[in-house]
């Protein structure tokens, strides 16, 4: 009687699972395709086993998301560009597996993966006491989303002919795109970003939302689109940022994103935060609307008069407060309106502190005027990544700022592009195990005064030394690196596919400064004049891991080994000696 009735409910079970299986192949569910059709009279439709379904394009995002009903596959999907009367153009190479839900994701043509299985660097120092960042979902390291900036056409001619125009910025719509959210906000203000990637046809562009009102991305109400058009590699940047913050140090985070305009493909883009209002609130205050900020001042390389020369090192040009303001450095927040010399006097005053610094200048003195142990750790990793264009080398793509309270100056990198190998000092300069012959070490003003007290220098080799062994080194780098080739490559194609928006003009020469009082001494030894801009013409795979046959350039993975061996070898050699 037992096995009689335990044979009735297998076989009541299984009648069931099969009346499941039916009613799910009968179901119809939503299919959702991010796609851009090359022709207004194409169409986008979903192929469920074998049979074509057209989908309707959502008019609330500027047409780029696709939408439609389809059953349930038995064997798979795959998306299709079809013409009118839905004879099938283009169509994806693969099949997708069968979706048991009410939709899909808000998928992208022609892409195999919607999740990316991605690793991730070491937490290997905590966060300096000063960060209080929020958590935020606008960087996804296993996916990338896609924004869409639409709106009015002639605006957005505009904004990509005139390039070279730093006070131009344009309203339009955006919509962004995660694999389940989808997010449309007006009125964003749209502007070309940077200052020599204004120069090549791949643009990159600041994006800043209403400064009244509850839009924000993730909390976030600016941030920048990194075109990647100087890095072959497509992950220096990527790498760089992961790296300090696995190190502590206060900056933005980076991922990726495919950026469309009107429908167009702009595409394949790093995306970071800008460092203005109200970022300082998010790295520093957890968000807090009624925080208020000090000055931030970015650096940027120099400025010049018809006969002075002025560099962005914290040097101390005197006590007049115009010097400051010459354009060497901008004031990116806490000036109520346009920056006034006034506004400079928190630098001015840094500046000064550092040059009338001694060797007796104590570790408390420095505590008190610069956030010590965060810049030690950035230099550290300025070094072993070998940033070229940084404080130490150029003067140039760094931040600090006053703490509103103490006045205390924190610092934070930022564009790190020309790193990793890519170089415009000599790779012999770059790649030197040994911290004193880093290009700028002993020029800078504050290197060279806070590594003359033995306690931070101690501190700052032992930072070299720790994060080569725990971090920067081709055990711990090398598995992160392949795993973001991996998620990036099909976008890495696709983008070198795409026309560009924008145009190619020629930027000032050095040869056009070369008589400035002080320029010369300006640069550090192994500057390249004349740096190679080769690294443009390696393939994806050549510039991530290749042998690259240059003065200045290397590979990613390249640089990772030698510069690790050779930090290695000069702390062994070190202690050698010392025994």
């Amino acid at each position: 009687m037992i096995k009689w009735l335990n044979s009735c409910k297998n076989t009541a079970a299984s009648v069931l699972l099969l009346a499941s299986l039916a009613s799910a192949q009968q179901q119809n569910i939503t299919y959702n395709v991010i796609a851009a059709p090359e022709s207004t009279s194409m169409l986008v439709a979903v192929v469920v086993d074998n049979t074509t379904y057209p989908l309707a394009a959502t008019p609330d995002d500027g047409g780029l998301l696709y939408q439609g009903q389809a059953p349930v596959a038995q064997s798979g999907y795959h998306y299709a560009i079809i013409d009118e009367s839905q004879q099938i153009q283009v169509s994806e190479p693969f099949s997708r597996a069968p979706v048991q839900h009410q939709k899909t994701y808000n998928e992208f043509f022609n892409r195999t993966s919607n999740v990316y299985n991605v690793g991730s660097l070491p937490q290997i120092m905590e966060p300096i006491s000063a960060i209080n960042r929020i958590q935020s979902d606008l960087h996804i390291y296993d996916q990338i989303p896609t924004m869409h900036i639409w709106g009015n056409a002639t605006s957005i001619q505009a904004l990509n002919e005139n390039q070279l125009k730093e006070d131009l910025d344009v309203e339009l719509n955006m919509t962004y795109y995660s694999l389940d959210k989808v997010e449309t906000f007006q009125d964003v203000k749209v502007s070309v970003a940077g200052r020599s990637s204004r120069y090549i046809t791949k643009l990159s562009y600041n994006v800043k939302m209403k400064k009244k009102g509850k839009d924000t991305l993730f909390g976030f109400k600016k941030f920048k689109l990194r075109a990647i058009g100087y890095d072959p590699s497509y992950i220096r940047e990527r790498i760089a940022f992961a790296t300090l913050k696995s190190v502590g140090v206060p900056c933005t985070e980076y991922s990726y994103i495919r950026v469309f305009f009107n429908n167009k493909p702009a595409g394949f883009y790093g995306i970071i935060e800008t460092f203005q209002d109200p970022w300082l609130a998010n790295e520093f205050a957890n968000g807090d609307k009624k925080y208020k900020s000090g000055y931030l001042y970015q650096g940027q390389t120099f400025s010049m008069t018809q006969t002075e020369f002025y560099p962005s090192d914290l040097g101390f040009y005197g006590n007049n407060l115009t010097l400051y303001s010459l354009g060497q450095y901008k004031i990116k927040a806490g000036a109520k309106d346009d920056a006034a010399p006034k506004d400079y006097k928190e630098l001015r005053d840094f500046s000064k502190f550092i040059n009338e610094t001694t060797d007796a200048t104590s570790v408390d003195e420095w505590n008190a005027k610069l956030e010590t142990d965060g810049f030690i750790r950035a230099m550290a990793i300025e070094d072993l990544l070998g940033f070229s264009d940084a404080y130490m080398t150029m003067a140039d793509n760094y931040y600090v700022y006053s703490e509103p309270d103490s006045k205390r100056m924190i610092y934070m990198p930022a564009d790190l592009d020309t790193s990793i190998g890519s170089s415009i000092f000599l790779k012999s300069y770059m790649l030197d195990g040994n911290y004193s012959n880093h290009p700028g070490f002993s020029l800078r003003p504050l290197t060279k005064k806070l590594f003359a007290n033995q306690e931070f220098l101690n501190k700052y080799q032992g930072f070299r030394l720790q994060f080569t062994e725990s971090l920067i080194n081709p055990t711990v780098m090398n598995p992160f690196i392949d795993s973001l080739v991996g998620m990036i490559y099909s976008d890495v194609e696709w983008d070198k596919s795409l026309p560009r928006l924008g145009y190619t003009f020629t930027n000032l020469t050095l040869d056009d400064l070369a008589n400035l009082p002080g320029f010369d001494s300006f640069f550090p030894p192994g500057f390249e004049k004349d740096h190679e801009i080769s690294s443009r013409n390696q393939t994806f795979l050549e510039a991530v891991g290749g042998t690259i046959n240059s003065t200045s350039q290397q590979s990613v993975k390249q640089f990772i080994a030698n510069k690790s061996a050779n930090v290695i070898a000069f702390y062994n050699k070190t202690l050698d000696t010392a025994l």
